[in-house]
């Protein structure tokens, strides 16, 4: 008599891509990031949690159907900055919020010694948890389309941008912790947490303020010839990135850039700098506008790949200041995905070059 065969385990359903990426951009259908975390937010059942932190939120709709998530039982905590850059910025929202979440929403105060909260983390648990990261605020409303302020922060709707959706549930749950230190105010340079680096299968995280900022630094400074460096970089100031990559390029690495068209985010000196030594720099100009905020940097070291995207800009206050969330990743489905999409973006400033004349670059919008 043939014995039984026991049943096959049923296998808990695994989502078809542990880690993906989501991109905004002029080939995208405008809001596609914000309709992204919408759909998410109204997917989250009565008895999950969100937790959210980010720079810039005005965008009402979407404050509102973070309300209604609450009041169909799913526990909401959200962290904005109080005083971003243009300070009154994400006032109205604040108090939809303040007014909807009552103790689940809190705004940083930020001091000149203390930095921003810049970092972009939305965290849900349900249907299954996730969380995403990258450089996209949602800071476009509607219902107050603010011409001279979307022009000085850019049209991040429809812009270059990108969430980094983390859904490998050791990634998921170190994430999610880091999203509601932030939202408690607990993270800080000394903190021992922010200090340790987070060390996952292909993935690596990285806190800010930390005692020790150069993370990506270390990493230029041991590419020789041969080696390559590509980076899509919204803010870039004249500190030890910057050097660290000319220094690169004057040592034979080829290193290939696109950065956002105005001054104030990567000044002339910047680009001149780095092109004396070598390197390939791009401006991403639109017609209308559009920036280039993306913050992503693949590095090819004797064949060994890695990507690194977040929140964080290659500025002296994000590096020493802000709170920002650093990811390294040596996923080669990430990195062929990010790589595609910096082709992609500066395929679009080559086509685009003409736009980036003297003047326009010297606005500093």
């Amino acid at each position: 008599m043939t014995p039984d065969i026991p049943p096959a385990p049923i296998e808990p359903p695994v989502a078809a891509t542990a880690t993906e990426i989501h991109y905004g951009g002029p080939d995208q259908p405008p809001g596609a990031l914000r309709d992204l975390l919408k759909a998410k937010v109204d997917a989250a059942p009565p008895g999950s949690e969100i937790i959210w932190a980010t720079y810039y939120f005005r965008d009402q709709e979407l404050a509102e159907s973070l309300v209604a998530a609450q009041r169909r039982g799913v526990r909401v905590r959200v962290r904005v900055e109080g005083r971003p850059r243009r300070g009154a910025a994400n006032d109205t929202v604040i108090e939809t919020l303040r007014a909807g979440l009552g103790d689940g929403f809190r705004a940083k105060r930020s001091w000149p010694w203390d930095g921003h909260l810049h970092a972009k983390v939305y965290a849900f648990s349900g249907p299954q948890p996730e969380v995403l990261i990258g450089s996209f605020n949602p800071s476009g409303d509607a219902d107050d389309p603010d011409p001279r302020l979307i022009a000085d922060i850019g049209d991040q709707d429809r812009g270059e941008n990108l969430l980094v959706a983390f859904r490998d549930p050791r990634a998921a749950a170190a994430l999610r912790r880091q999203a509601e230190r932030l939202w408690l105010g607990k993270s800080g340079r000394f903190s021992r947490r922010e200090n340790r680096s987070v060390n996952l299968e292909s993935v690596r995280l990285y806190y800010f303020p930390r005692l020790r900022p150069d993370v990506v630094e270390r990493r230029v400074a041991r590419l020789g010839p041969g080696d390559s460096l590509q980076g899509a970089i919204s803010h870039m100031d004249d500190g030890p990135f910057a050097r660290e990559v000319a220094a690169a390029a004057r040592r034979g690495v080829d290193v290939d850039l696109v950065v956002h068209d105005t001054t104030r985010r990567v000044p002339n000196g910047v680009v001149r700098s780095l092109e004396e030594a070598g390197a390939t720099v791009r401006r991403y100009c639109t017609p209308d506008s559009l920036p280039m905020h993306a913050k992503f940097v693949l590095i090819d070291r004797n064949g060994h790949r890695s990507a690194w995207f977040g929140s964080l800009n290659y500025t002296l206050g994000s590096r020493l200041l802000n709170k920002e969330i650093l990811a390294r990743s040596t996923d080669d489905t990430v990195v062929d995905d990010l790589e595609a999409r910096f082709h992609a973006i500066a395929g679009a400033a080559d086509r685009q070059a003409s736009l980036c004349g003297s003047e326009r670059r010297a606005s500093g919008r």
